[in-house]
């Protein structure tokens, strides 16, 4: 089923400002039988937010829900070294939810309750990822395709298990079939304890600006269910923004915090009525430091080739010299590593931030591999 997103009235300028002012004090946000304090949640963006980038996050505090990378239900149950990875947790990186994906239910359901058995809270049903990969399976955004299939698909999945599941999905398919306001309320019905709306749709991949107005008319569709708004959040006032705009329960930032790891903090300080302050240039350098400190801790040496991934975002916030920035790309040692960053320190000064590279190679569409 189709339903077009309700429209919003032109925002004059005083509307404009006001929406950038800072919510309401609010209570701790319920999500099943979970309470979370923040309602600025980690978004999961594949190959980026693992273990040791929530552990780094976490330690610059604000931040509340994360949730894992996605996670083929297959590989789970087969007990795939991958997916052992990806789930990989400890004390220090709570709340978490796991998000799972198939285009089959019962691989859904089996790894849910897999997930319950093994001392997981929260579990994530993804509706979301454009990736052709995963679309072609049947999972990710394909789901939204049937909304009942993808209804009774879910409602079996809350069924089987008693931690609180979840959805993360888009606004539909394509412009013609925007069907997350349905799709939410007859999840809401089945018993799921909260959807992230991605506020684009799969064609868009990540292309265009997020639909606000959509994530308001999923908001509107539902009675009482949490619904957290996702895409384009870069600065405490975006937040605030897509909250006052849209109504959401909170806001799920992705690629928001690859850009600037402080925001989950600046959002915090800024919602006890402080004026955030930018990250000195060491303490950016601290933080990429720390980052590898925790990827090595889990993966040894072959964190060298995981962080290569991370070099542009790093060489943007940070204006790391082109041929440092280059070299961290092709990293293939710890002590390499440690050169690299001792010449950044020196270097600092030498080039101003720039537009993340990273930024440019997220996939632009539902066909690109990421």
């Amino acid at each position: 089923m189709t339903t077009e997103p309700q429209a919003m009235l032109p925002l004059d300028a005083a509307s404009r400002e006001a929406s950038s002012e800072k919510p309401v004090d609010e209570p701790p946000l319920s999500i099943g039988n979970r309470q979370f304090s923040s309602r600025h949640f980690l978004a999961p963006l594949a190959g980026y937010t693992h273990l040791a980038f929530r552990l780094a996050l976490r330690e610059l505090g604000g931040l509340g829900l994360a949730t894992t990378d996605l996670v083929q239900a297959t590989q789970l149950l087969s007990n795939h070294r991958r997916a052992g990875q990806l789930i990989a947790t400890c004390s220090a990186d709570q709340p978490l939810s796991v998000q799972i994906f198939s285009g089959r239910s019962q691989e859904l359901i089996r790894a849910a309750c897999w997930l319950q058995d093994h001392g997981y809270a929260g579990v994530d049903i993804n509706m979301g990822c454009p990736m052709a990969k995963i679309t072609g399976q049947g999972g990710g955004a394909r789901l939204m395709c049937d909304s009942d299939q993808a209804r009774d698909t879910v409602a079996r999945v809350v069924s089987a298990v008693s931690i609180p599941v979840s959805v993360k999905m888009r606004l539909g398919w394509d412009r013609h079939q925007i069907t997350a306001p349905e799709l939410a309320r007859q999840l809401e019905d089945v018993g799921v304890a909260a959807v992230t709306v991605h506020g684009r749709t799969r064609a868009q991949g990540f292309h265009g600006e997020v639909d606000l107005e959509a994530i308001q008319a999923t908001v509107e569709a539902v009675h009482a269910l949490p619904v957290i708004g996702n895409g384009d959040v870069r600065t405490v006032e975006d937040a605030w923004r897509m909250r006052r705009l849209t109504g959401c329960a909170a806001v799920a930032i992705g690629r928001g915090a690859m850009l600037d790891p402080w925001i989950f903090q600046k959002l915090s300080v800024a919602g006890s009525g402080q004026v955030p302050a930018d990250p000195t240039t060491e303490q950016q350098i601290q933080f990429l430091s720390r980052h590898f400190e925790l990827m090595v801790e889990q993966h040894g040496e072959y964190s060298c080739v995981l962080f290569r991934k991370f070099a542009g975002w790093y060489g943007a916030k940070l204006g790391v010299p082109m041929d440092l920035e280059d070299r961290l790309r092709r990293l293939t040692s710890l002590s390499e590593f440690h050169d690299i960053l001792g010449q950044i320190r020196q270097r600092q000064d030498e080039h101003r931030p720039r537009i993340a590279t990273a930024l440019i190679k997220t996939p632009n569409g539902p066909v690109e591999r990421w």
